[in-house]
């Protein structure tokens, strides 16, 4: 039963709010990119990171465009089957739209590394949100990377418009079947107008997506990318076992694995909760990489920390309320497998190595995550905090403020007082076992040399025991 509404809840969510070889035709003409005035509206751009994060102490800016243009929708051909060799037509054409994009990216164009991530902003919730973005900005700043925050949906579309009627007046999307065409008239437009990511080309295209973009981003990689080809890699972000559908008012198939002939390579990247949803699918292959990174939730803390910050200053859910459950949210550093899953997706999509290999998480009957004495996932992708832990970390939490939200935050259960110094007699024994920890998944490509060394320097300053 849990299982289901796990499965529910990740892919239906969205219904319930605001709303072989491909047969498609050429792709429409290049869209229009439009300058958002800094100052049009409130000021600011709704779901950014303006008095947020502190971008310009990092060397870069945020900017704001409207995209517009005529998008195609896609018919099914033939029966989708779980391969993923799914065959599409275009079923109408013309279709008029304007969204936005929020561009975040180096100030000095010369730090630009030549790598553009444009995310499928997630409208679960009825609003956009940057989920890949609120786990990875520390890399992608570090990186010298350029970020580009699509609104691909109607709901963020619509949402948009209510919140900032000044700034959004010209946003329009007819309805999600625009989506597809329309994230694949983004990846050109990030490719014919280098004005928008200062003055530079982009070297490197990488589309991604979480939760239910990342069912769409599933649709997206079988069906349009074949024919649009319009990214040079995928990052497909908490995904269930199911796609979402590729026109309005149809469904999805419910059961699907990425095609093994797309030409692209990608990567899918899981949560304790997702592979609770996802275990029939799990796959790896020559062109697919799949970490699932055991002690974490589908969403959790520091994601929900930028989130709450950008929905107290936009009041889109809530009236700005923080979203609070009934237990301590999941604290587990996804963020650093995010990361070097970045990383690892950049090098391969430029041609590089594939990613390391990860053993999945220990299941049972891919029903049931198995656990050790403490609580915690067995097998999967370990980080130092999981191995060498100060709490049990769950997938699942409970109660809240937002309906929903917190059976995907996960919780933090500290270990008692007693565990603690049972597993780490003093200070020096604990820090010892963090560092070998951090090596540990360093040496196998599931974290990379900065969070090695800040997740080091938090196990040093942490009162264990």
């Amino acid at each position: 039963m849990r299982r289901a509404l796990l499965v529910l809840l990740i892919v239906l969510l969205p219904s319930v709010l605001p709303t072989g070889t491909a047969q498609a035709g050429p792709s429409a003409a290049t869209p229009t990119v439009t300058a958002v005035p800094a100052n049009a509206g409130r000021g600011w751009p709704v779901s950014g990171a303006q008095g947020v994060l502190d971008l310009a102490s990092r060397g870069y800016v945020e900017e704001e465009y409207l995209l517009s243009g005529q998008a195609d929708t896609f018919d099914q051909v033939g029966l989708w089957t779980e391969d993923g060799r799914w065959a599409t037509r275009v079923a109408t054409t013309g279709n008029p739209y304007t969204t936005r994009m929020v561009v975040v990216r180096p100030r000095d164009a010369m730090r630009f590394n030549g790598t553009v991530v444009v995310e499928w902003l997630n409208v679960s919730f009825g609003v956009d949100i940057p989920v890949d973005f609120s786990q990875s900005y520390e890399h992608f700043v570090r990186e010298g990377y350029a970020y580009v925050g699509v609104t691909t949906q109607k709901a963020g579309a619509d949402k948009l418009k209510s919140l900032d009627p000044a700034r959004y007046g010209a946003v329009n999307l007819s309805g999600d079947a625009l989506s597809y065409d329309v994230f694949s008239q983004a990846a050109q437009a990030v490719r014919a107008n280098p004005q928008i990511l200062g003055g530079r080309a982009a070297t490197v295209v990488l589309g991604t997506g979480h939760s239910q973009s990342a069912l769409r981003l599933t649709t997206y990689a079988n069906a349009v990318q074949p024919v649009r080809r319009g990214y040079d890699g995928l990052m497909i972000h908490g995904r269930a076992a199911l796609a979402a559908p590729i026109g309005d008012g149809v469904v999805g198939p419910l059961s699907a694995r990425i095609r093994t002939d797309l030409g692209i390579p990608v990567f899918i990247l899981q949560s304790e909760t997702d592979v609770i949803a996802s275990a029939s699918v799990r796959q790896d292959t020559a062109r697919v990489r799949t970490w699932e990174v055991a002690g974490t939730a589908h969403a959790d803390q520091y994601g929900l920390n930028l989130y709450n910050a950008a929905n107290a200053r936009d009041k889109s859910i809530n009236d700005g309320a923080p979203t609070t459950c009934d237990k301590p949210v999941n604290s587990m550093t996804f963020r650093y497998a995010e990361n070097a899953a970045f990383r690892h997706l950049d090098r391969w999509a430029r041609g590089g190595a594939a990613p390391p290999a990860a053993t999945p998480i220990a299941m049972l009957l891919n029903l049931i995550i198995l656990r050790d004495g403490d609580q915690n996932a067995l097998g999967g992708v370990r980080l130092p905090d999981l191995d060498v832990p100060v709490a049990s970390y769950s997938p699942n939490n409970s109660g809240g403020n937002v309906p929903g939200a917190c059976l995907l935050l996960g919780t933090t259960t500290p270990l008692t007082p007693d565990r603690i110094r049972q597993l780490y007699p003093d200070h020096a024994a604990y820090v010892a076992k963090f560092t070998a920890a951090a090596d540990r998944a360093l040496r196998s490509g599931y974290l990379l040399q900065p969070d090695r060394d800040e997740a080091v320097a938090r196990a040093q300053a942490a009162p264990v025991p």
